[in-house]
């Protein structure tokens, strides 16, 4: 580089006025500048669509999930002695449930061994304990800590597990009712097992609107279909409860109102990226996608698909007849009364109409037969063409804008690159033009000087 520490001594060129021309010059890029600002701001806007069409997808699914509008509710009226779950399956109705006996396990409580509290200690007793006809063999070594483990080792083949209470070992049968438990062998003396109590277990025994039924465990699950029975107390006197099986319409009715209000909420964004703002004003604002074909197709897809009619195979024709409408601005509305009428009068129709897949033969049999999916899968569908990770109409944008910024990118550095090479040419040429012009000057003094002595000789 040349010697700039004179650069516009001479020429009246400084490095402040060769700044200013290539800021003047760099004003140009800036076009790249807002070209990437503009490819920037418009991915994002793809990215948050991809946001709101993936919450969307998400309530799809909830929509045809088995229990969405065919779940069960459960109410007790009296004493709560029972837990009940249900499935979709439940037949709704009133049951008068009494308990009359709770079933128990069979125990056997042995005497206290060894020294109170200290359960580790060796108790120097070998032998054989024999259990449900299972040998576990007993070291000197062994603690009542360390039989005790060794009872639980062989359960599944005794039916028996054990406990230590105040040292003293409590065996108890797996299984609920009249299950026996034998011991036996040289070593259960050392134990605190002879002359032991048995406690035999027993049944449950309850009734359900006067039918006495009864079963070896407090979870029955076999007399009514879906319905599942957790006894926990039992009844005193002549007292039962009421338990009352209805839809669960509060589920229904939560699992569609927030597939609407997502729904309003991707098109309200929608509209909002495609605005074309007011063009009469000065200085008028327009959505980022605002002319975007592609996104004006998927929010007219979307809002057909919810206001079609089709029924998807069912007696149900359209979200109208679910309590979903769409008013002119685009707005959908839920009334809940109506899908709740819906709901106690065909569940089944309800959760087909979302999620069935069924074929309706033609005339010609398979050759025209017509293949009905339902509206969550049909909508999935259509929204998964966006936002699918591997081949999506928005990833396939993504990586477009990705490509035009990185082009972008390369078109600013290349600029910059021709703008730090212009600088430095102009401090060569400006820098060369004074040490030209502080020759001349000199050459001029030094030639004035000669004749100045030539006259005066």
């Amino acid at each position: 580089m040349s010697d700039i520490s004179m650069m516009g001594a001479f020429s009246g060129v400084d490095m402040a006025m060769i700044n200013s021309m290539i800021e003047a010059e760099a004003a140009k890029g800036k076009r790249f500048t807002a070209q990437k600002q503009e490819y920037t701001t418009s991915k994002n806007a793809w990215k948050d669509m991809n946001t709101r069409l993936d919450n969307l997808y998400k309530r799809l699914d909830d929509l045809q999930k088995p229990d969405a509008f065919n779940s069960k509710a459960v109410s007790m009226t009296g004493p709560e002695n029972v837990k009940v779950t249900t499935t979709a399956s439940a037949a709704t109705g009133d049951y008068q449930l009494q308990v009359d006996r709770l079933a128990t396990q069979t125990r056997l409580t042995g005497d206290q061994v060894g020294v109170t509290g200290d359960i580790r200690t060796e108790l120097g007793h070998t032998g054989t304990l024999t259990v449900n006809g299972v040998d576990i063999a007993v070291e000197a070594t062994d603690s009542l800590l360390a039989i005790n483990e060794k009872i639980n080792g062989s359960s599944d083949d005794t039916g028996v597990r054990s406990n230590i209470v105040d040292n003293r070992l409590v065996l108890t049968h797996t299984e609920y009712g009249a299950n026996d438990i034998t011991v036996a062998g040289d070593v259960v003396g050392d134990l605190g097992l002879p002359g032991i109590t048995a406690d035999t277990g027993q049944t449950s025994q309850f009734s359900i609107d006067g039918l006495v039924i009864e079963r070896s465990s407090n979870t029955v699950d076999d007399v009514i279909d879906g319905v599942t029975f957790d006894l926990t107390n039992v009844h005193e006197g002549g007292e039962s409860t009421i338990v009352s099986i209805s839809e669960d319409l509060d589920k229904a009715a939560e699992t569609l109102q927030k597939f609407v209000e997502q729904y309003n909420s991707t098109q309200g964004f929608i509209t909002t990226q495609l605005s074309v703002g007011d063009p009469s004003v000065s200085g008028n604002k327009t959505g980022t996608l605002s002319g975007d074909g592609t996104l004006m197709r998927l929010q007219s897809s979307l809002r057909s698909m919810v206001t079609s009619r089709e029924s998807h195979g069912t007696s149900i024709n359209g979200l109208q007849e679910l309590g979903v409408t769409i008013d002119r601005s685009g707005v959908a509305s839920f009334d809940r009364e109506v899908l709740e009428t819906q709901v106690k009068e065909k569940p089944n129709e309800v959760k087909d109409f979302f999620s069935s897949s069924t074929t309706i033969p033609g005339e010609a049999g398979a050759e025209d037969s017509v293949e009905h999916n339902g509206f969550s899968t049909d909508m999935r569908s259509l929204v998964n063409q966006y936002i699918s990770s591997s081949n999506g109409v928005i990833k396939t944008r993504q990586d477009t804008y990705d490509r035009m910024i990185r082009d972008v990118n390369d078109r600013i550095d290349r600029f910059d690159e021709r703008l730090e090479a212009r600088k430095e040419r102009y401090i060569r040429q400006f820098s060369a033009l004074d040490t030209a012009m502080m020759q001349a000057e000199s050459q001029m003094t030094m030639m004035v000087n000669q004749l100045s002595g030539n006259q005066g000789g």
